[in-house]
């Protein structure tokens, strides 16, 4: 019997398990792939928004030179916090089913490697789980072209080819940018008429509306896409009319949504318009007694308002109810 098991090995999970912890309470911690599995899935170049300052958990140095860390040089500082601290961190273990028994407590079905392993039993769980692994895919003829990807990792694929970037936001203009510099011919299809009010990083909104106004990237603001086929894409502009241009690759970067059906399977409520798991504010408690919510994955679809900086607390308003849970 377990007192917590905490699903996700991100910050937030790592954060959750380092608060309990120092209360005294232990934890095992399930991650479905290495440590910290959604950021190592980010582009390999990725440099973070934030500063060392805003992404150390509780005061645990992030020991580099320059101001914001690479994601390599935050893999490797999540790494190092967990063997510092002695977390029981048990990666490649995915959870296939959690119930809540009749006495309370809660049953984690697992498997490794797609073999099955012998189930924990915890008294409380925390689903750190984030929301990397449920991409939003384009819902149109030939979304599922080999052409199609819907993870950008870095340029060197494209150079040369004709690139079609879905999206508006951060990732989809950052990528816009790399490939052009790095010798991709970029189309640029974004479902609204500008940027305003998207959340750009402060530096890519001049950058991405100089390229455009130049010619250097082929925007088509206002548009969205009809039809993908091989050597072209079709798009609908705000004028109603279609276009179909030459194309080799298809990249929407449309974000990522929460992972709907596990938190449904696990019995929690959701909100039917942002799927955003219904919780206490103040001890992040779902609607199933025991089982909490921790992360990104508490704003539900609405990015840019849970992130690394303020879920790294949530372990400080799990805690008090969580303690109180198992006596």
């Amino acid at each position: 019997m377990l007192d917590c098991v905490i699903v996700g090995a991100g910050p937030a999970g790592l954060a959750v398990a380092h608060t309990l912890a120092k209360a005294g309470i232990a934890s095992t911690i399930l991650e479905c792939g290495a440590i910290a599995h959604n950021i190592a899935q980010y582009p390999p170049y990725m440099r973070y928004f934030s500063t060392n300052a805003n992404l150390e958990i509780d005061g645990f140095p992030l020991g580099i030179t320059e101001e914001k860390p690479s994601r390599r040089e935050y893999l490797k500082y999540l790494t190092d916090f967990v063997q510092f601290h002695h977390l029981d961190v048990r990666p490649y273990t995915e959870v296939i089913g959690l119930t809540r028994l009749p006495d309370g407590t809660f049953r984690l079905d697992l498997t490794r490697h797609g073999r099955p392993l012998e189930p924990l039993i915890a008294r409380t769980v925390v689903l750190a789980v984030g929301a990397w692994d449920d991409v939003r895919r384009l819902d149109v003829p030939g979304a599922d072209l080999p052409k199609v990807r819907y993870r950008y990792t870095e340029p060197h694929d494209y150079v040369g080819q004709r690139v079609l970037v879905v999206g508006g936001r951060n990732s989809a203009v950052e990528a816009a940018l790399q490939l052009w510099r790095s010798g991709a011919k970029v189309a640029l299809s974004y479902r609204r008429s500008e940027f305003t009010g998207v959340g750009l990083k402060y530096w890519l909104r001049p950058d991405i509306e100089n390229r455009l106004k130049n010619g250097e990237i082929e925007g088509h603001l206002g548009s969205n896409v009809t039809r993908i086929d091989h050597e072209s894409v079709t798009l609908r502009l705000a004028d109603g009319t279609e276009r179909t241009i030459a194309n080799d690759f298809v990249l929407p970067m449309l974000g990522y949504d929460p992972p709907v059906s596990f938190l449904r399977a696990c019995g929690v409520e959701l909100e039917p318009e942002t799927n955003r798991p219904l919780h206490d504010a103040t001890t992040l408690e779902s609607t199933v007694p025991g089982l909490f919510i921790a992360g990104v994955i508490t704003a539900g679809n609405v990015s840019g308002h849970v992130f690394i900086e303020n879920s790294r607390h949530h372990g400080e308003l799990i805690l008090p109810r969580l303690r109180s849970l198992i006596g």
